[in-house]
């Protein structure tokens, strides 16, 4: 081969090891998994601690498969990520890593209590648990580094909304659902996802479901309809009742 042809060769060689990188081919970290920081939260100042079991889930096919909580003993019907649920500390705290998973991750928390600011008493999320509307969130794991994921009662509602939009549990919908939780419960664009700060808007929604917890069960029991997000216009009334007298205002809510 003549010395023009060589260095042509050489030449596409070398476009063709360019274009594989920008694919992501290589020593590219893209497709490594990150380490997760997480707390999961009833209020800015209420953790969810004790016998919190945090259950990561792989998300396929739009479906995380959470533990069935409707029967005693839960049954696992999905993937977990770790070799077992693990457990928040005195802060509500969890981190974990998942070196080897890149997508979508369900967070599942059963058990646990917290002190409810609306009456001022302990409060265990088991019968949340039993009636499936467990908290949750999703978070991405992906890119390594770490990811922070809140676990709250406005996170467990949008990601209720989000499994329930075409293609199911995926980051797009999940952003979907956390911009209509923001605007159901008219929050910032900055909440929901990030922990509540003591006496910011979110803060005060996050009063108003731990008052529905603690004062509306016959009317929503366990607040599953609530945190499902079943038949959202029949909250509304119950859900302003809380909100105005835990925070002492006159909100309205009109849930769609």
């Amino acid at each position: 081969m003549s010395s023009p042809f060589r260095r042509g060769a050489l030449l596409a060689a070398l476009s063709l090891c360019l274009a594989l990188a920008a694919c992501g081919g290589g020593t590219s970290n893209q497709y490594s998994g990150s380490t997760l920081d997480g707390q999961v939260l009833m209020d800015s100042g209420a953790a969810v601690s004790g016998s919190a079991n945090v259950c990561l889930y792989a998300v396929a096919n739009g479906l995380g498969n959470p533990l069935n909580t409707s029967v005693t003993p839960a049954v696992g019907t999905g993937t977990l990520l770790t070799s077992g649920c693990i457990s928040t500390d005195g802060n509500g705290r969890f981190v974990q890593a998942l070196p080897n998973f890149y997508g979508p991750v369900l967070v599942q928390i059963i058990g646990g209590s917290y002190t409810n600011y609306a009456s001022k008493a302990a409060a265990s999320l088991t019968n949340l648990s039993t009636t499936n509307a467990s908290l949750q969130a999703l978070a991405f794991s992906g890119g390594g580094g770490t990811v922070n994921v809140v676990v709250s009662p406005l996170t467990t509602i949008a990601t209720a909304i989000a499994q329930n939009l075409p293609g199911g549990l995926s980051q797009a919908n999940y952003a979907t659902a956390v911009a209509r939780v923001q605007s159901e419960f008219q929050l910032p664009a900055t909440s929901v996802t990030s922990a509540p700060a003591a006496g910011d808007a979110q803060d005060l929604v996050l009063r108003g479901v731990e008052y529905y917890l603690a004062n509306l069960g016959t009317a929503d029991p366990n607040a599953i309809n609530l945190l499902t997000w079943t038949n959202p216009s029949t909250l509304s009334a119950n859900f302003t009742t809380a909100y105005d007298t835990v925070n002492s205002s006159t909100t309205q809510f009109t849930f769609q």
